[in-house]
């Protein structure tokens, strides 16, 4: 069926006979390992990315947003360093930066807490979703109405109204962004009934 050749696991053609034509190919690995291998070399650049690690956010108050990250949406408190002196300085470019961390794990993803407890000059800045440099993590939800519920009691507050992506690959999702008492943006989007993923 197409490459006549013995496929993963010393399977024949004859045995992937129920098997679609087009995926085939993907159960030869000779064939994606070439496949991999034209990927890396559409890249210019001289490495390649690995996999996204965690997404770092600073706030203010460490306890009140690690209690909200690991108790409201049920991230797994993985470990809480400390860095301060050269190693801190250096790292971030900051002198004199001495940090307050909280590292949670889940859903795939690490979400960093860092909490600055100097340099003494360091600012509150209320970033708006369009003023520049602004980010935000987006995270998929079974339920939203049951999410702005429960985020209501811990400080965090709807940024506007929730709303249907009308096109592209997001389409049908309810999305709504949330600001924290820091104005940390998170966006939480909701898949169509037939899309959501049931838990066990």
């Amino acid at each position: 069926m197409g490459y006549g050749a013995t496929g993963i696991a010393g399977e024949t053609d004859s045995d992937l006979s129920c098997v679609p034509a087009f995926l085939i190919q993907f159960l030869d690995l000779g064939f994606l390992i070439s496949r991999l291998n034209i990927i890396r070399s559409m890249s210019t650049a001289p490495f390649h990315i690995i996999a996204a690690d965690h997404t770092g956010i600073t706030v203010s108050n460490l306890e009140r947003s690690l209690a909200f990250w690991r108790d409201v949406l049920g991230f797994e408190l993985s470990h809480r360093p400390h860095q301060t002196g050269d190693l801190a300085s250096e790292i971030t470019g900051v002198p004199g930066a001495e940090i307050s961390i909280a590292v949670l794990k889940g859903y795939g993803h690490k979400i960093e807490l860092l909490e600055y407890l100097a340099p003494p000059d360091r600012k509150h800045v209320d970033i708006r979703p369009c003023d520049v440099g602004s980010v935000h993590v987006a995270l998929l939800v079974d339920d939203l109405d049951a999410v702005l519920n429960t985020i209501k009691a811990s400080g965090w507050k709807a940024a506007g109204k929730a709303q249907t992506l009308k096109s592209g690959p997001n389409a049908g999702k309810l999305v709504v962004y949330v600001r924290d008492p820091d104005g940390i943006t998170i966006e939480f989007m909701q898949p169509p009934p037939d899309l959501t993923p049931k838990l066990a």
